[in-house]
């Protein structure tokens, strides 16, 4: 089944059938008055070919740093004899309180050239929190997860669910990419002690119940849609051509329960020193889990 496409959708609709409903959608109009010619390879490479890169293979595993140039060069326009892309440059802004090449000067250079969609929240939130009437557009702030995602054709995103049950926004601004999405009540069937099956080499001793299931979605993201994945969705990413697009991480406040469950459920999960990180002016660092919820349930009672 393909994602629901949609167009001219207000702020409250989506949160209520999308947020609140936690159903995958796909924005066909949210980066008609974006400067896309600011997000091809050729731009890029002019303009920021310099810079040192994130470099991971298709789960999140760092693998080298290399020049955009480099990587652009080694794995864009290969031709059928190269074959396929391997590597996938996942460039991040500031996500923890450490030096590394982080993205943040080119997302600052390049924050006239897109916008916050105008259909996703921009106040209200839980991660990154903000005050109450705040507007925290995701061009000019730190977002959890935000990052510059080029990729060659063929590399990919193998299946995995986003951290410490945020949603997730993937802008694709040039090429395409290939979705398979799972629901969350399929956990245990795409899931075993915390690793996820390879939805297209599954080893069925390992995840003999994935054989009982198929994906609820398999869609075409193209250039120009955004695409959300809501909490808990599985999904796996392919990139069906040469592939440029933004993606970023966040929790609404109508998701604080959730958020709160979570935390008590796997109060050791080392991705909230992440979340903490956007909490850095509001918590203490040595703050637990417990410190967490009762901070969210006094701030949003």
């Amino acid at each position: 089944m393909k994602i629901p496409r949609i167009k001219n959708i207000t702020e409250e609709r989506f949160v209520e059938e999308y947020i609140l409903g936690n159903k995958p959608v796909i924005v066909t109009d949210g980066m008609e008055t974006w400067d896309m010619k600011k997000f091809t390879p050729d731009y890029l490479k002019k303009t920021f070919g310099k810079e040192k890169v994130q470099v991971y293979n298709d789960l999140f595993d760092l693998q080298t740093i290399q020049t955009l140039e480099k990587y652009i060069d080694s794995n864009f326009f290969r031709n059928e004899k190269e074959g396929l892309s391997n590597q996938y440059m996942r460039w991040y802004t500031k996500l923890k309180d450490e030096d590394f090449y982080w993205s943040d000067q080119v997302f600052e250079a390049l924050k006239e050239a897109w916008s916050h969609p105008y259909f996703v929240p921009n106040k209200a939130l839980v991660i990154p929190s903000n005050k109450e009437t705040e507007e925290r557009n995701v061009n000019e702030f730190h977002y959890p997860y935000k990052g510059l995602f080029i990729s060659g054709k063929g590399s990919r995103t193998r299946l995995h669910k986003d951290p410490f049950a945020s949603n997730a926004v993937l802008c694709q601004f040039y090429g395409e990419k290939k979705i398979f999405l799972f629901s969350p009540d399929k956990e245990s069937n795409v899931m075993n002690n915390g690793d996820f099956v390879d939805v297209t080499n599954p080893d069925h001793v390992k995840f003999p119940s994935f054989s009982n299931i198929t994906h609820d979605y398999e869609d075409i993201l193209s250039s120009g849609e955004i695409v959300f994945f809501p909490s808990g969705w599985f999904h796996d990413v392919t990139c069906k051509s040469d592939s440029i697009s933004i993606t970023w991480n966040f929790i609404h406040e109508t998701q604080l329960n959730t958020f709160c469950k979570h935390i008590a459920k796997n109060p050791n999960d080392d991705q909230l020193e992440i979340a903490k990180f956007f909490l850095s002016d509001e918590i203490k660092k040595e703050a637990n889990a417990r410190d967490l919820i009762l901070f969210f349930k006094n701030k949003f009672r």
